[in-house]
């Protein structure tokens, strides 16, 4: 199809160009040549220059191409460390798997591919391991879409013993595509006894008890009593012998310690092997607890009572180290007696129009306390824009009903790419629907997400100016979160890890210094890379880059690792790569304008041996996962049944459509058109003596 890059309608201005052209040339009536020939003549000087003016008009021709491609097959191999098999029996096995991709692929003209759980491709026995430390199945089912189409995709086959360990599980949403299992590794229960899980607040204050719970799960020990150990930095500090309950039931131990240290502890609960047990490695579970100083202390200020509220209460509540007080109008005022001892203060669709706590709200202000903003209707918006530094609301009464997500450059505190998934299956929320004027200092948690389309526009922004601290909320209705996250994992991990890391960051010390160097978080798994933030500012607190800081870590085990590196505004942070598993305390020193200066904290590297934790295949999820997909279940030995079940469809390639744009003006042949008119109109003029 021909078409140009300008408008087509110049052609009518081209037209009375040309004729007006052509008749100023050819409209004398004295002429060497007939008037036959003038018109001749009139004619081509008229198409020479509506050629010459066409080309102006950038025309190219739009060619529609189809192209056929292959179907796919993709086949999945799981390779954890927790598939039951021997190396030398899983390279026997995927040269059968091998044998079998290279038949169909002849036989039914499909491509097949083999990708591990990361994503990347399989092709000899070298890459056939098995040694990763964690079960991602879900989000490895979920990526196969990024390295092929899905409409190229025909059949999806996971080769994997069931365990996730990672993720949500999955068999709770369906793919977009057909899929079907194969069962690898052994479903036989075996002798054993499980340190299933140990419960530990994370933060502990300095002074207090706090307890550390375990649940033992046992197979085939009945009846049987063990002696569990609690042990610190090494040393045994509590001991108790437990009976062992019935199979397949939770036996449960407590132990109450006195936190008598600050920084980070190394608790470890270790459970006795018994003679027979199948899996040593599951008896041991590492508990890292931050003892702090003091107990933080919390007020919530509401005009109203509200549902949102109680999602937040019921987060903040179930964590010993927190004090958390409400003052709801006209409900219970006894909490803002002592408004000055209080370490944060949430204001809850506050400052209102109405005056409501006004003069605690100034109080707060004057006092420097930390505040969080949630966001409302009736608000008194000059009141709220002379407090709040972060954001300059605009009046509006109009709300939006939208998605969220959580910005990915988001670097104050971490949330885990597990954690983005589950906000991605979250109903949507209400929004302002104004455009507010947000402070260059403040930093985007959450954004706003209209259907698919992935917005720029803050709802949830921290504001640090080294003087206060505050975070700024523009959603209402959140509370639908924590009960649609329920609903999909049976936890609230998601809800409560957000509002407590709001909090701790917003209840941490606000110091002011010109050289700052800490972990981007608190607590690594051995198989993460550990990363530092780094920040150095000059005399007026600008910052600057180019100077070198040493870093020096010692853990538990007095290992000690030295670093060297030096900021730049590429790259201001620095990545110290995979540490082993223990609490680490660091020495970070830089010399800025001849001065020394000096950090030092801690921070924690779990060992992340959850691979080990379980080794007895679920072929039940299996068998789930492809019913829910429209696949069958295969066991490992049936790779006969699977060549004929997969042998048994049709795969017709898949055609596309192609556009290809091809520019006249790089083509020889309106030129040589145009050659020939403007040497044939020359040639006549000369034939009859004109020029």
């Amino acid at each position: 199809m021909l078409n140009t890059t300008y408008s087509p309608y110049w052609l009518i201005l081209f037209v009375i160009l040309g004729l007006g052209y052509a008749y100023l040339l050819y409209s004398k009536k004295k002429t060497p040549w007939t008037p036959i020939w003038n018109k001749v003549l009139f004619v081509l000087r008229f198409l020479a220059v509506i050629f010459i003016s066409y080309l102006l008009l950038e025309p190219f021709i739009n060619v529609q191409k189809t192209e056929s491609e292959r179907s796919n097959i993709i086949f999945l191999w799981d390779d954890s460390e927790s598939v039951g098999k021997s190396k030398s029996d899983l390279q026997e096995y995927f040269l059968s798997l091998k044998d079998l991709k290279q038949t169909l692929e002849e036989k039914k003209e499909v491509s097949i591919p083999i990708y591990d759980l990361s994503g990347n491709e399989i092709s000899g026995l070298d890459s056939i391991k098995n040694n990763r430390m964690s079960s991602p199945l879900n989000s490895a089912l979920k990526n196969i879409t990024e390295k092929v189409d899905k409409k190229l995709i025909s059949e999806v086959v996971i080769f994997s013993d069931g365990i996730y360990n990672q993720g949500i599980a999955p068999d709770y949403y369906a793919f977009p595509f057909q899929l079907s299992t194969v069962g690898l590794g052994d479903t036989t229960q075996k002798q054993d006894v499980v340190l299933q899980q140990v419960r530990y607040n994370k933060v502990a204050y300095e002074g207090n008890q706090f307890p550390i719970e375990a649940d033992i799960l046992q197979n085939g020990f009945s009846g049987k009593t063990v002696s569990v150990r609690l042990t610190n930095g090494g040393k045994e500090i509590n001991r108790k012998t437990v009976r062992l309950d019935e199979e397949e039931q939770l036996t449960n131990i407590q132990f109450l310690i006195e936190a008598k240290s600050t920084g980070f502890q190394d608790y470890k609960v270790h459970v006795e092997s018994l003679e027979g047990e199948f899996n040593l490695k599951n008896n041991s579970k590492n508990a890292y607890v931050n003892i702090v100083e003091g107990k933080k202390s919390i007020l919530l200020l509401a005009p109203y009572p509200h549902p949102d509220i109680k999602a937040l209460s019921a987060s903040i509540n179930q964590n010993d180290n927190y004090e958390f007080k409400m003052a709801i109008s006209g409900i219970d005022l006894e909490s803002i007696k002592n408004i000055e001892e209080y370490d944060l203060a949430i204001l809850f669709h506050l400052p209102h129009s109405k005056g409501t706590f006004n003069s605690e709200i100034n109080k707060l202000k004057n006092l420097g306390t930390p505040l969080w903003f949630i966001t409302g209707s009736k608000l008194n918006f000059r009141l709220h824009n002379e407090i709040n530094k972060s954001v300059d609301l605009r009046a509006s009464d109009e709300i939006d009903e939208a998605f969220v997500y959580i910005n990915p450059k988001f670097e104050l505190f971490e949330m885990n790419k597990e954690e983005g998934e589950i906000i991605d299956q979250l109903p949507p929320v209400y929004l302002p629907f104004a455009n507010h004027q947000f402070h260059p200092l403040a930093k985007t948690f959450m954004m706003k997400q209209v259907g698919k389309v992935k917005t720029q526009q803050p709802v949830f922004v921290f504001y640090n100016d080294d003087e206060i601290r505050q975070a700024t909320m523009l959603i209402q209705n959140f509370r639908i979160w924590r009960m649609v996250e329920y609903l999909n994992t049976q936890s609230h991990d998601f809800f409560d890890d957000w509002v407590m890391k709001t909090i701790r960051y917003l209840t941490a010390n606000n110091q002011k210094d010109r050289f700052k160097a800490f972990p981007i978080k608190d607590a690594f798994a051995d198989n993460e890379i550990v990363k530092f933030q780094v920040e150095i500012y000059n005399e007026v607190f600008d910052r600057i880059y180019g100077i070198p800081v040493r870093l020096t870590l010692k853990n538990e085990y007095d290992s000690t690792f030295n670093f060297e590196f030096t900021p730049d505004r590429l790259k201001p942070n620095f990545e110290l790569g995979n540490l082993p598993g223990g609490v680490y305390e660091y020495s970070a020193t830089a010399n800025i304008q001849a001065k020394k200066f000096e950090v030092n904290g801690q921070f924690v590297v779990d060992e992340f041996d959850i691979e080990s934790q379980n080794l007895q295949a679920e072929f039940s999820l299996l068998r789930r996962l492809a019913q829910k997909n429209e696949g069958r279940f295969f066991k490992s030995n049936e790779l006969e049944i699977l060549k004929s079940y997969l042998s048994s469809k049709d795969y017709p390639k898949v055609l596309s459509g192609k556009s290809e744009v091809t520019p006249i003006t790089q083509n020889i042949l309106p030129y040589l058109l145009i050659f020939l008119l403007l040497f044939s109109e020359w040639f006549i003029r000369r034939f009859f003596g004109s020029y």
